[in-house]
């Protein structure tokens, strides 16, 4: 039995539904030129002048603007309201087209006689007229729940039928239909004056709700949730899916067309920058890079973790921002203004750099997960192998993309920014594998092994030389370029920025690492270690790891006891005991060792064993 379908998945449906043409009407008002539109009606014997052609061509474009916002803000079940009388006015204008089609028929095609009763195709076409004036009147007077009078008037484009049946001459049936239109005019305006109060009172309400949500919470909260209860992202995913299955059906639809010999790539990248040249086709596909990388990321958790993806979902890594990447690139390459194939090349370079962050944010996710697998000594060996994959295909794709980058383009100083980015997420991924081999490596052992946080420290410093190398590598292009190319202020500043964010703040954090672990290895060092008589003696666990001390211990001044690697790793985050925060400096041979002054026991001598806090490492801590 299939499953039974929410009410509440079926309004936000409908909504979106109703709401997805207002984005197509505003992205055909952005494309359309109102002073080179031209409409297929002819003009002559008072059906139509230019002047006229050219009113109603600009009130029809600056109403949809109305339209459009309307589309967006009512409410669902005004909506539907107003979809029921746009439905109606679609179904006048056709019924306007269709009497002007049997007048001009009439006046091209009927024989000298007047009377439409000696001619059989005259009166098939009169049936067949007045047929479809009857269908389209009651459809309009069911739609708007009209009364029985005002069903009559909606009659009105029968009358040139009507005449004609009355041997109106043929020629002058067109002062018939625009008597029609006159009279169908003023009874629209009459109707539309009867209920404008209706629609100043919705607009008052509106208004004054959104003064009210904004004087309570500020523009951008109300703006936000705007966004999200009307399903604007939605709207703009189908959007922008429709929009770019037409703009590839059209490409692949046309036979011998000079893109398709250039493989799928071309047409794909040629199709998405068609798809992008106006703000709300824009907007349409950062939305839809939003939600690709959200599934994209989606799919690495549940790969990586199953179903406890759900249970540790997190904000971060939502698709968002590679979104807001992708509009923040095409705000300020200005790539609405190019022309199409400068448009394409660029929304390559674009799209190369939203995947990076994407794989960069695939990278965050897998991390912690490789990690924990090595540490925790995971026996699952379904969840190694597959992590060790998807790992090793994270460092293979960004040197395949940088590759394929290479093929296209000559490598200057923006295209080596823009492909770093690439080569630090694999050198990151492997080093992240490398600390989950030591890890694996130690998890194997019989004992535990002493020179693991040292390996492990090595490992992420030698990642973190290479990734100051990269960068430093770019440095060193971009001021070479700057010397022997074009110069312009943008490379500079550019370069600038380059040179503070990652050269100069990853050289002082890898120094003041560097630092706080020689401080760590000194006051470590400092230390007495703990003899096999004293740790019986002790007979307590270790009070950070709490594991037991059967051998390389050390002793703290104030005569705790702790592993000495577990120690060293406290010492990289503070200098105090874990136990009872005396702070501790580095002791020389015949020294005491000095308090800080910051501790309980602040300038109070080493204490004895058993003494003052208690020593063990369990009821201490």
């Amino acid at each position: 039995m299939p499953p039974k379908i929410s009410r509440e998945t079926v309004i936000r449906a409908v909504n979106v539904i109703l709401r997805v043409p207002a984005l197509f009407i505003a992205e055909a008002w952005f494309r359309t030129d109102p002073t080179t539109v031209h409409i297929p009606y002819p003009t002559g014997k008072g059906l139509g002048t230019d002047s006229t052609k050219e009113f109603f061509t600009h009130f029809a474009y600056y109403s949809a603007l109305l339209y459009i916002m309307a589309l967006m803000v009512l409410p669902l079940k005004k909506l539907v309201t107003l979809y029921m009388y746009v439905v109606s006015g679609s179904l006048l204008a056709a019924a306007h087209y269709l009497s002007y089609i049997y007048v001009t028929t009439e006046a091209s095609l009927t024989p000298q006689t007047d009377s439409v009763m000696e001619d059989p195709e005259s009166i098939c076409r009169l049936g067949i007229h007045l047929a479809m004036q009857g269908i389209i009147s009651a459809v309009i007077a069911y739609l708007i729940q009209l009364q029985l009078r005002a069903k009559v008037i909606l009659l009105v484009y029968t009358l040139p039928m009507l005449a004609r049946v009355a041997n109106y001459p043929v020629n002058d049936l067109h002062r018939v239909h625009n008597l029609a239109t006159v009279f169908t005019i003023l009874i629209v305006v009459f109707y539309m004056f009867n209920y404008l109060h209706v629609v100043l009172d919705l607009v008052k309400a509106g208004v004054s709700k959104v003064m009210i949500a904004v004087n309570m919470y500020g523009w951008i909260p109300f703006l936000v949730a705007m966004w999200f209860s009307v399903l604007l992202p939605i709207q703009f995913l189908v959007f922008w899916s429709l929009l770019f299955s037409a703009q590839l059906y059209k490409y692949v639809g046309t036979d011998n067309h000079p893109l398709l010999p250039d493989g799928w790539a071309v047409v794909i990248l040629a199709s998405i920058a068609e798809c992008c040249i106006t703000p709300i086709s824009l907007m349409g596909l950062c939305v839809t890079v939003s939600y690709v990388s959200d599934a994209v990321l989606t799919l690495t958790k549940l790969y990586l973790q199953g179903r406890a993806a759900w249970m540790n979902d997190s904000v971060m890594h939502r698709g968002w921002t590679e979104g807001f990447t992708m509009f923040l690139l095409s705000v300020q390459t200005g790539l609405l203004e190019l022309k199409p194939p400068e448009r394409a090349f660029l929304m390559s370079i674009v799209l190369f750099i939203v995947t990076s962050s994407l794989i960069q944010s695939m990278y965050e996710i897998t991390e912690p997960i490789l990690l924990a697998l090595g540490a925790s000594q995971n026996r699952s060996v379904v969840k190694h192998i597959r992590t060790i994959i998807f790992c090793s295909a994270l460092w293979i794709f960004p040197l395949y993309m940088t590759h394929a980058i290479r093929q296209f383009f000559e490598l200057d100083f923006w295209l080596l920014v823009v492909i770093s980015s690439c080569l630090l997420t694999s050198v990151q991924v492997l080093g992240s594998l490398i600390v989950y081999a030591l890890f694996i490596y130690d998890s194997v052992r019989r004992s535990p092994w002493d020179g693991l946080d040292d390996m492990v420290y090595f490992a992420k410093a030698t990642t973190r030389v290479l990734e100051f190398v990269v960068a430093v590598f770019v440095v060193c292009y971009g001021f070479k370029e700057s010397i022997q190319g074009d110069w312009s202020w943008l490379n500079s500043f550019i370069l600038i920025v380059h040179c503070y964010f990652n050269v100069w703040q990853r050289l002082q954090a890898g120094w003041k690492s560097y630092l706080l672990r020689r401080e760590a290895i000194k006051r470590i060092r400092s230390l007495p270690m703990a003899t096999v008589a004293e740790l019986q003696s002790h007979n307590d666990v270790c009070a950070i790891c709490f594991q037991e001390m059967s051998s390389n211990a050390c002793v703290t001044p104030c005569q705790h006891y702790f592993h000495a690697a577990c120690l060293r790793k406290w010492f990289y985050v503070q200098d105090n005991c874990p136990l009872c925060h005396y702070r501790i400096s580095v002791v020389t041979p015949g020294t005491v060792a000095s308090s800080g002054g910051d501790g309980d026991h602040a300038g109070v001598p080493p204490m004895p064993d058993g003494g003052g806090d208690n020593a063990h490492g369990v009821n201490g801590h």
